[in-house]
């Protein structure tokens, strides 16, 4: 199998984890990376024997460069993702991949156009325990699904919010929703949904930000069960973020994508065990954005190095990745105008 070379674009906090991910990859190696206007990016290039580059539009160009990895403030998304599918390059696009439906479609429309794969990054679609849940609710071992939750109890200090874009509607596109609760917000539609309609509200509680740092959000869900969401930087110490499924047959939860509850009428006391012992703690951004490992990357990173050789649809594909973007744009809409939304959403901006 012939190696991929990516240029990474952004060298913050997850662009040092996906450099980790590519380098524990034999059949993948870092070309580039891109970091505009910061120390960051160069020595990120040299601890992995990569070229620096201070503009996208070059970087992107690059001959070697076979899949840019987008990993800068999220309302940057779309127009780095339009001129690398223009180059011909495969994408790989960081969460969200971006911050409006219509900014989201325009990346989904120029992968199309130039015929590039397009992978949404949600790594924690590819731990065991997420796999077990989901084969389980897809056999009916829950029962019909009454209840399906998501709680993100993370906390951020001021600092955090000083490097300028997080927390503004232009570049982050929202606050504890669409940046840190996004992950959990993906599994649980992809595990329950799909979303029928959200009631929501929130505040900004604990930051001086634009965007909020505390919300719940009320879910029906088209089978019919019902859950909420909560989503926070303003709960210290800050807490694992935790999926909730239950129904008349058994209770999964989910910890950070780890089996922490296996309570189903139809499973035996052996089962129950390896469910539970199915994988390692690896980590939890609750309190630290960089307390998670380069794992779960790495196997996303490998999923869409084998779907460009095989010429298929990446686990976690652009289509997939719009749907959370969409839950997290309704319970905007929600909270700003006191109503119901209901899903999908007929228009946005």
């Amino acid at each position: 199998m012939r190696h991929l070379s990516f240029a990474i674009i952004g060298a913050g906090n997850i662009g040092r984890i996906q450099a980790e991910a590519i380098a524990r990859i034999p059949d993948a190696r870092l070309t580039v990376v891109c970091n505009r206007g910061s120390r960051a990016g160069m020595d990120l290039a040299k601890a992995h024997g990569a070229e620096w580059s201070p503009h996208y539009q070059d970087a992107v160009q690059h001959p070697e460069v076979d899949v840019v990895s987008i990993c800068t403030p999220s309302g940057t998304h779309a127009e780095i993702a339009e001129t690398a599918a223009a180059a011909g390059k495969h994408l790989l696009v960081e969460k969200p991949l971006d911050i409006t439906l219509p900014r989201v479609d325009r990346i989904l429309s120029a992968a199309s156009r130039a015929n590039v794969i397009l992978a949404s990054v949600f790594p924690l679609r590819f731990m065991k325990g997420v796999h077990q849940a989901k084969q389980a609710l897809d056999a009916g071992r829950l029962g019909r699904l009454t209840m399906a939750d998501a709680y993100v109890k993370w906390f951020r200090p001021p600092s955090y919010y000083e490097v300028g874009w997080r927390g503004t509607w232009e570049l982050d596109g929202g606050g504890a929703l669409m940046n840190q609760s996004i992950h959990s917000i993906d599994l649980l539609q992809w595990l329950a949904g799909p979303v029928d309609y959200v009631f929501a509200r929130t505040a900004t509680l604990s930051h001086d930000i634009e965007t909020e740092d505390t919300a719940t959000a009320l879910l029906g869900f088209a089978h019919g069960g019902m859950g909420v969401i909560q989503g926070a930087t303003s709960c210290w110490p800050g807490t694992a973020a935790r999926i909730e499924l239950q129904g008349p047959q058994g209770t999964i939860v989910l910890e950070e994508g780890r089996i922490v509850t296996w309570q189903l009428a139809d499973a035996d006391d052996e089962e129950e065990a390896a469910m539970l012992s199915l994988e390692a703690d690896t980590g939890s951004s609750s309190q630290d954005p960089m307390g998670i490992g380069s794992e779960n990357h790495r196997l996303q990173i490998q999923d869409l190095i084998e779907a460009i050789h095989g010429d298929r649809a990446p686990a976690v594909a652009g289509d997939e990745g719009r749907k959370a973007v969409e839950i997290v744009r309704a319970i905007y809409r929600s909270a700003t105008t006191g109503m119901p939304v209901q899903l999908p959403l007929a228009d946005d901006d």
